[in-house]
Parts: C-alpha cells; structure tokens; sequence
C-alpha cells in the first residue's frame, strides 16, 4: 500500500516548518536514507532522508510553503507495488492535496502542537497491519494513553507514557491563570490533547479548579500587559516599505527574548580581568594546539574557569521550574555558546565540560560555531545548556548586558581584550584588560554572590597556574 508522509517532530517545542528544497521531483525514484527535501525551523535546518525505497508518487506541499508538523508533505509508492497500486496512490494522493486545501486533514493549528510526549512517524501508513516507522529526528515513545480515572464523574485528560498531560502550552498556562487543574481537562485535540478551548471550556462549566497556594499564586501571577503599539506607515511611504514574515531562526530568538524578558528578573554585574599571563600562555600552546589539528582561541580556557566557578557558586548553575515552582540543582556542567550567523543567533551547547581535556573542548566549539553558521546543527545540540557564554568580544565589543537563555540562571559575557592603563604598584602601566558582564536571574541568584562569583573566575583568569591546576 502507498505511504502518506508527514512533516516529523524534528525537535522539542518545533511546531512548524518551512520547505526550503524539494530533493526528488515526482515520478522520480527515491533510494533508502535518501534526501528527500529540506525543511528550515525555527531551531535547526535539517534534510529529512526516506526510510524505505520508493517512487514519489505526489508532492502535497510547495517550497516556500510553511506547513505544521504531522501534516502530510507527499506520498510514496513503495518499491514491489504494481503499477495499479501506483496508480491507486497517486489518485489518493489528488484527494489528500484537496482535503489539505480545505483543512481536513490538518492535525490542528500549529500553536496547538506540543512536546508532551507522543510521536507520529515520517510516514503514517495506509494499513493498520504495518507498524509505524520512527522518526529519524526523535526517539519514539509509547502512544499516548487516556486516564481511565475520574473526578466529579469526568473524564480526565489523556496522558503520555510517564504521566504527563498532553496539553499545548498555551493550554497550560491559561489552566495555571485560572485555576484550572489540567489533569481534569478533557482535550479535543489529536490523541486527546488539551488545547485552551477545552480549559475554557472546562472553567466555564464550574470545573474543579486546582488546589492552590495562595503564595504560588501570588509567585506566578502574570500582571495584565497593555496590548501591542500598532505599527504605522507614514503617510506617503507605504511603497518604500517591505515586510518579511517573522519565522524560522529569528522568530525563534524574538521568543526567546521575550520569554527571558517576561519570566527571569534580570540583573547585570560587571567587573574586569587582566587578561596578560592568559595571553601568554595561549602564545605558547598555540603552535602546539595546530599540531594536533586544533585551533586555541580563549574561549576553553574561559570554559574551564567557569566549570570551577560553578562549582565553588552552584546556584549560578540552577534553573527555575516555572510549572513546579522548584529549583533545579544540576551537578552537570553543559556550557551554552551563543553563536551569530546569518540567520540569527544560536545557542549550540558544549556538554560536559568538567569532564574534558582543554583542546577537546576546543574541538567542540569550534565544530560548534562552524556548523552553526553552516545551519547543519542538530536540534539535540542546541538544548539542555546550563549556563551560558556570549563572545561579543570576537566582534571587538568592548561591553554589552547580555540577555540570559532561559531558563538558565546566568549568562557571561566575554568581551574584548584591550590594553588600558591601570595601576600596579602605585604606577600606571599598560595591561591586556578584558571586561566580563554577567547577567542573572536574581530570583535565583543574589547580587553578593553574583560578584563572588566573577571575583573567582576572574582569579583563575588571571593566574593560569591556578587554572590548570582546578579546572582543567
């Protein structure tokens, strides 16, 4: 029987995708794990390869067309069928383009897709006797379930494998804002996913609400915010004015920035380090770096000195769980490395780090970046960070407040070095000075330990004797 394809859950919170390239024209034959197109997200740019062998009997989407995920892209005719059954695909695959014309088989809005656990397949079979494929870009899980439990003679919402209610975060937070226990949600949506019309729904019809604290609620309550300044031409100039959609990577930063914005209480803290004896240092293993095919900028030995700033301040390496309200305590050293490419600004993460030699993780930043700006970076690359790096300095930056990568405490900002005048000894010397900006959720982080924190990592800065001997 003939495949239907669908757009994948390429990573976590992606809910669409742009098609940038088809790989295989219709009619055409397409071999196993290959290409069959490129599709951009707001995370990652990714080619999706073909499980099976086949001929691509229909292409349901067009490129440049931005579609949902688990909405149909195309269909395959698989490899042994007949020409009848190809036939039969490509009359099936008419009737599939007309339905997603009129929205039939759209899974939903794409606002509406969630992380919550559940997966559908590349492609989505014809026949119940197949099992299903996994997807190439993420683990497959078990199906979701629906809670046989009851409250108040209702049916609960349906849950993943490990619990989880599957609800879109738009859902989730409506639910939280109005006291809604989303676990006695039903949803409408696909595997009976609670979407905020059920909430609603749900609160209208004197649904019980969750059991609260009046403290959390004071703690998470959300101030009412004046809606947008609509944006206005000036008379005259609408015709020296061009739009682009806001999508892909910069509309993925314009979120982030806001969410970090919205939900991290941001404090800057700046200090300065004298970066010489560093300097020095690096002159002289550089030549010995390139020998092993390493290219040593100053951003390991920056690494290195962090991972032992966390550990001496392990709050600076803490998240809040918004959902929870609890605080999480990582004992793992993932350094996120905001990269600017093309399209915007990236987060690759470097994992690990305590547990890796010096010119290791030089290797890995430096793959990193280069990929980064290629966009060839795996969504699974660019999460999990917990703390966070910008070198601004790289593009001669002398200061900047950076913005923190919820939901990370702390970012730093590296900047610069310069020689400045400064005094030693009661003279006025010339020295390679560096200005490192931190920036941090004082929710989690307090100001006194912030600038302790600085004060160590700028100590092993600058005496690299010290930094060999903790950190590396």
């Amino acid at each position: 029987m003939p495949k239907e394809i669908v757009l994948p859950e390429i990573a976590e919170s992606v809910v669409e995708g742009e098609i940038l390239e088809w790989h295989v024209a219709e009619g055409d034959h397409v071999d196993k794990d290959q290409p069959l197109l490129e599709v951009s997200t707001d995370k990652v740019t990714v080619e999706l390869p073909c499980p099976y062998a086949g001929t691509l009997v229909k292409r349901l989407v067009k490129e440049g067309d931005t579609v949902p995920i688990h909405t149909p892209i195309a269909t395959l005719a698989l490899d042994g069928e007949s020409d009848q059954a190809g036939a039969s695909a490509s009359a099936e695959a008419g009737a599939g383009d007309e339905g997603a014309a009129s929205g039939t088989t759209s899974p939903g809005p794409a606002s509406e897709v969630d992380d919550s656990g559940d997966n559908r397949s590349l492609f989505r079979p014809d026949t119940r006797d197949e099992p299903a494929v996994k997807s190439p870009f993420k683990a497959q899980q078990s199906a979701p379930q629906r809670d046989a439990g009851t409250r108040g003679g209702e049916a609960r919402a349906a849950t993943n494998r490990y619990g989880r209610v599957l609800a879109v975060p738009s859902a989730r937070l409506l639910a939280r804002e109005l006291g809604v226990d989303i676990r006695e949600v039903p949803g409408s949506g696909p595997n009976g996913r609670v979407r905020p019309d059920d909430v609603r729904a749900h609160a209208e019809s004197g649904g019980g609400a969750a059991p609260r604290d009046e403290s959390f609620a004071a703690a998470t309550a959300t101030p009412g915010l004046p809606p947008p300044v609509a944006y206005e031409t000036p008379p005259g100039y609408a015709e020296q004015e061009t739009r682009t959609p806001l999508r892909g990577v910069r509309r993925a930063i314009a979120r982030q920035m806001a969410a970090s914005h919205t939900y991290a209480v941001r404090t800057l803290t700046v200090d300065e380090a004298d970066m010489g004896a560093l300097a020095d240092l690096r002159t002289r293993m550089k030549p010995k770096a390139e020998t092993k095919g390493v290219r040593l900028s100053y951003l390991p030995f920056v690494f290195k000195a962090i991972v032992a700033a966390l550990r001496e301040f392990p709050m600076l390496n803490t998240s809040l769980d918004e959902h929870t309200q609890e605080i999480v305590h990582k004992r793992y050293y993932h350094l996120g490395l905001a990269v600017a490419t093309e399209a915007g600004l990236v987060v690759p993460v470097v994992r690990d780090v305590d547990r890796k030699p010096l010119l290791q993780v030089a290797r890995e930043i430096n793959d990193l970046a280069e990929r980064a700006r290629a966009g060839r970076l795996e969504p699974a690359e660019m999460k999990g960070s917990s703390f966070s790096v910008t070198n601004i300095g790289s593009i001669g930056a002398l200061f900047s407040f950076p913005i923190i990568n919820v939901p990370d405490a702390a970012i730093l900002g590296v900047h610069s070095i310069q020689e400045r005048p400064v005094v030693r000894n009661g003279a006025i010397v010339a020295r390679r000075m560096m200005y490192l900006s931190l920036s941090f959720d004082h929710r989690l982080v307090d100001g006194a330990e912030a600038a302790r924190f600085c004060k160590y990592l700028i100590a092993l800065l600058e005496d690299p004797d010290a930094l060999l001997m903790e950190a590396i």
